[in-house]
């Protein structure tokens, strides 16, 4: 099973578990924590990057990491290291 290096990633330091990112998901990449009150990645391969989580956060704990081949399409390339 590989691995899902890309999409919503949760800053837990600056959560506070208000649920916006799981209620207003368009694709239910989020799961939620019943025992800790807190958000989870449940789904990240889900993502479509849309960001609504990113921009429903009052909190900015939420950062959406794009996959390799979309941040070459937008023209963001990754530092090479020499």
């Amino acid at each position: 099973m590989m691995k899902v290096t890309y999409g919503p990633k949760i800053d837990y330091r600056f959560c506070n578990g208000c649920g916006r990112c799981y209620d207003n998901c368009p694709r239910d990449a989020f799961g939620w924590d019943d025992e800790t009150r807190m958000p989870t990645v449940a789904y990240p391969g889900e993502c479509r990057f849309c960001c609504i989580c990113e921009l429903e956060c009052p909190e900015q704990a939420i950062n959406v990491e794009l996959p390799l081949h979309s941040k070459i399409d937008l023209g963001i390339y990754p530092k090479l290291s020499k």
